[in-house]
C-alpha cells in the first residue's frame, strides 16, 4: 500500500458512504412539494386537492425510482474497482452535483406536467450523468491499478472486453433519456413511458448481456456475467441506502409541526402560549402515528434484511418501490394535518389514502422476501427457510403481514362514520407496536448463550471491527480468510 498511497489511491469505503448519503438525500426530498399545501386552498376539499396532485405524485415515483436507478448505476461502477484516485473523485463530485439538481427539474416536472422543458431538462440532466459514469469507467480501465486484482490480472485484449460489457449495459439509459427528450416534443406522456423503461433497464441490461454473449461467442463465467451486467448488487449498499432514506423521512415528518403548523405570534397573542400548544394535540398525535409507522417499517425492513444474502435485480426493485411509498411519509403527515384534524367528509379519504401509501410501502417489502425464498439458498440464508428453520420463518412472515393488514384494517374501517373512522385509525396505529411486542412474545424465540464477539481486521477498512455470528457471516461476499484476534 505504500506505493498506491504515493500515487495518491484512497479506500472506496467513504466515497461509497458519500454516493448513498447523497442518493438517499435526493430521493426523499423530491416529496417536499407535495407537503407544501398551500395556504389559499383552505376551502378546498382533499378530494380535489389529490385530483388536483396527482400528477405530481405520479412524476414523484418515477422520479424516485429513477434517482434509485442511477444510484445502481454508481454502485455497479465500484465493483470493478479496488481504489479511486483524485480524477475518479472529481468526476464523481461533477456527477453528484447534477444528482443534486433532479429534485429541481422533478419539482418543475410535478407542476408543469404538460410542458416540454422540464421533461427535457430532467433528460438532459439524467444523460449527462450517464455520459459521466462513461468516462469514469473509461478512465477507470485505462488505469489498471484502479481495477479490482482479477481485473489487473486479465490481458489487454481480455480486460478491454470486460471493459466493452460495461459500456454496453451503460448504453440503454442515455438512448431511452434521449429519445424521450426528442419524444416529448411531439408528446409529453411518450417520454414519461420511455423514461418508466428505465426502472427495469437492468433487467434489459442482462438480456443484452446475453445476447452479446452468444453472438460474439465469448466465454464467460457465472461470476463475471454477474460482475459486468448486474444481476445481483450488493446486500450491505443496499441497506445503507435504505437507511438513509428511512433516517431522512423520519427526521422530515417533524417538519409540519415546526414549520407550517408552528405557533403563530398573533395566536400566541390572543390565546397565551400554554393554550395554543395544547390545541395542537392532533398535530402531535399525528407526529407520533406517523413517525412510529416508518419506525416499524424500517424494523420490518432491518428483520428481513437479516436473512438476506444476495439481492438481484427484482428484489432491488421491489426494495425501491417500498421506499418510494416510505418517501410519502411527510406527505401523510401534511395531509393528516390539514384534513384529519377536523373531523368531516374529508377524514374518510386522508385515512384510506394514507392506509394506502403504508399498505404498498409493507407489501413491496415482502415481495422482497418472497422472491429470495423463491431463489432459494443463493439468495435467503437457511434461517429463513421454512425448512430448515420454520419458526425463524414464521416470525419474519408474521412481521411482514402486519403492517399491511392493519393498514387494510383502517382502510375498510374508514366506511364507518367519520368520527368512528378517525378513532379506529389512531387506536389501530398507537397499538401497532403493541401488535409487534405480542409476536416477539408468541413467536420470536431467545437464544440460551449469549452472543460472542471476536475481533478482526477489516483489510479495506483498516480498523478494528466484531465479528459477527456464524451464521450472518456466513452470507458476506466470499474473501480471504481472516484469522481472528483474540481479546
Amino acid at each position: 500500500m505504500g506505493n498506491s498511497d504515493e500515487r495518491d489511491f484512497f479506500h472506496l469505503n467513504r466515497l461509497k458512504g458519500f454516493n448513498d448519503a447523497v442518493f438517499s438525500i435526493v430521493a426523499t426530498i423530491l416529496i417536499l412539494p407535495l407537503r407544501k399545501i398551500e395556504v389559499e386552498k383552505n376551502g378546498q376539499d382533499l378530494e380535489h386537492y389529490l385530483l388536483e396532485k396527482w400528477p405530481h405524485i405520479i412524476v414523484y415515483l418515477f422520479g424516485f425510482l429513477i434517482v434509485c436507478a442511477v444510484w445502481e448505476s454508481h454502485v455497479n461502477r465500484f465493483k470493478v474497482l479496488s481504489h479511486v484516485d483524485d480524477v475518479v473523485v472529481w468526476l464523481n463530485l461533477i456527477s453528484l452535483m447534477f444528482t443534486s439538481f433532479l429534485p429541481f427539474s422533478t419539482a418543475l416536472e410535478g407542476v408543469y406536467s404538460t410542458k416540454k422543458l422540464p421533461i427535457i431538462l430532467n433528460c438532459a440532466d439524467l444523460f449527462i450523468l450517464e455520459v459521466l459514469e462513461l468516462i469514469i469507467i473509461m478512465y477507470c480501465f485505462s488505469n489498471v491499478d484502479l481495477l479490482v486484482e482479477e481485473l489487473q490480472d486479465l490481458s489487454e485484449v481480455h480486460r478491454k472486453e470486460k471493459r466493452d460489457y460495461m459500456m454496453l449495459k451503460k448504453v440503454i439509459s442515455p438512448i431511452l433519456f434521449l429519445l424521450a427528450a426528442c419524444v416529448s416534443m411531439i408528446d409529453v406522456r411518450i417520454s414519461w413511458v420511455l423514461l418508466a423503461v428505465v426502472v427495469i433497464a437492468p433487467c434489459i441490461n442482462r438480456f443484452l448481456g446475453f445476447l452479446f454473449r452468444k453472438i460474439m461467442n465469448i466465454r464467460m463465467t457465472r461470476g463475471d456475467f454477474d460482475k459486468m451486467f448486474g444481476n445481483y448488487i450488493d446486500t450491505e449498499r443496499v441497506e445503507c441506502f435504505s437507511d438513509g432514506v428511512f433516517a431522512i423521512v423520519s427526521t422530515l415528518l417533524v417538519l409540519d409541526i415546526s414549520a407550517e403548523e408552528f405557533p403563530k405570534e398573533k395566536v400566541v397573542a390572543k390565546n397565551g402560549l400554554d393554550i395554543t400548544v395544547m390545541n395542537m394535540w392532533p398535530k402531535f398525535l399525528t407526529y407520533v402515528g406517523t413517525f412510529a409507522t416508518v419506525a416499524l417499517l424500517w424494523f420490518v425492513h432491518h428483520s428481513v434484511f437479516h436473512y438476506i444474502k444476495n439481492m438481484n435485480q427484482l428484489m432491488l426493485v421491489f426494495n425501491n418501490i417500498s421506499l418510494a411509498f416510505v418517501g410519502a411519509a411527510p406527505m401523510i403527515t401534511a395531509v393528516l394535518n390539514r384534513y384529519g384534524s377536523d373531523i368531516t367528509d374529508s377524514t374518510r379519504i386522508v385515512i384510506q389514502f394514507s392506509s394506502v401509501i403504508v399498505c404498498i410501502a409493507g407489501l413491496a417489502q415482502a415481495l422482497v422476501f418472497v422472491t429470495a425464498l423463491l431463489m432459494g439458498p443463493t439468495h435467503l440464508d437457511g434461517h429463513g427457510n421454512p425448512a430448515s428453520a420454520p419458526a425463524s420463518h414464521n416470525y419474519v412472515a408474521a412481521k411482514l403481514l402486519l403492517i399491511p393488514l392493519i393498514s387494510c384494517c383502517t382502510y375498510f374501517g374508514a366506511f364507518s362514520t367519520n368520527t368512528a373512522a378517525f378513532i379506529v385509525f389512531y387506536v389501530l396505529v398507537l397499538t401497532t407496536p403493541l401488535f409487534f411486542v405480542l409476536l416477539k412474545i408468541c413467536l420470536g424465540r431467545r437464544t440460551a448463550s449469549p452472543v460472542q464477539h471476536e475481533i478482526i481486521i477489516d483489510p479495506d477498512s483498516e480498523t478494528w471491527i466484531p465479528q459477527q455470528p456464524r451464521h450472518r457471516r456466513a452470507r458476506r461476499s466470499k474473501g480471504p480468510a481472516m484469522t481472528p484476534i483474540a481479546l
